[in-house]
């Protein structure tokens, strides 16, 4: 399966062969992992090769977020997907910082969200992220997620503690399907 998003990007599912790649170097880059807690733990390969390996249980859509030249440079998923209560936790992290502000994370997004919706069924999409992570807030916005809530002082990030913001969209909200 792959999704063209423009000229130069296109998405496709994540492959055990991906972990060969800049793949795991994105976890160790703490400007990358800024806002989550991935950069905290050092992981092994052989722990992306089981993540791999761990996507074809049913409960998580990951895809590889590819560049034509550049190749393989972020993830965007479905996360935590709930058969019984139709929803799913949307995550994304875009590690090759060449394509910060090009807007592929949008693209990205809104054609996840579409197949969640349509492909999936999905009647609820959620995600939480940092107060302070600006981008995440603007492209929750861009995805017509709605503010549903704060966990005050959840995450310890960069010597402070930071409350998470919670969003969700629910299918009939979503203009990406019209």
């Amino acid at each position: 399966m792959i999704y063209r998003l423009s000229d130069e990007y296109f998405v496709r599912g994540l492959r055990e062969s991906d972990v060969d790649g800049p793949y795991p170097s994105w976890f160790e880059d703490q400007e990358v992992c800024r806002y989550n807690s991935h950069g905290k733990v050092a992981r092994s390969e052989e722990y992306f090769r089981e993540y791999v390996r761990s996507l074809s249980s049913g409960d998580a859509v990951v895809w590889a977020i590819c560049h034509q030249e550049h190749g393989h440079i972020g993830n965007i998923s479905l996360q935590s997907i709930s058969a019984l209560n139709r929803n799913a936790e949307f995550a994304v992290i875009l590690g090759d910082r060449r394509h910060w502000g090009t807007g592929v994370g949008r693209l990205a997004a809104r054609q996840l969200l579409v197949h969640g919706f349509t492909k999936l069924g999905l009647h609820r999409i959620y995600c939480g992220t940092a107060a302070t992570n600006l981008a995440m807030r603007k492209l929750a916005a861009v995805l017509d997620m709605r503010e549903e809530g704060v966990r005050r002082e959840q995450l310890y990030l960069e010597g402070q503690w930071v409350d998470v913001i919670e969003y969700g969209v629910l299918r009939t909200e979503f203009t990406g399907l019209n």
